[in-house]
């Protein structure tokens, strides 16, 4: 199968929060980032909305609007956005359930 990505992503182990709610934020390891998404390694995908920010610094200052293109029980493909009201535009994975995850036998090593 074709690469998708189109930046070059790259392996970390990095602590960040999902904000689910102005005053709710849930833990989360990103596993893989780029320039336009990353990999997130979360607790229960289920309980996690089709768009939201991921805080990268404990006091919000770095974050990244996302919209949750895979899922796996514990992981999620994200596509970073430029605003929220991007990530959550009708027409976008936001609608409907996000596409469950590519197999590790469709993923390539092969970057654009």
């Amino acid at each position: 199968m074709r690469e998708k990505r189109h930046t070059r992503r790259q392996p970390m182990r990095y602590s960040a929060w999902v904000a689910i709610t102005p005053e709710r934020r849930s833990g989360c390891i990103v596993t893989d980032i780029s320039e336009s998404g990353a990999r997130i390694d979360v607790n229960d995908t289920t309980a996690l909305p089709d768009s939201f920010v991921l805080l990268l610094s404990n006091n919000g200052a770095a974050r990244r609007f996302c919209r949750v293109v895979w899922r796996k029980s514990h992981q999620l493909g994200v596509k970073f956005e430029k605003s929220f009201a991007d990530a959550a535009k009708p027409g976008s994975s936001g609608d409907a359930k996000a596409a469950p995850a590519p197999s590790e036998a469709d993923e390539t090593t092969t970057a654009e």
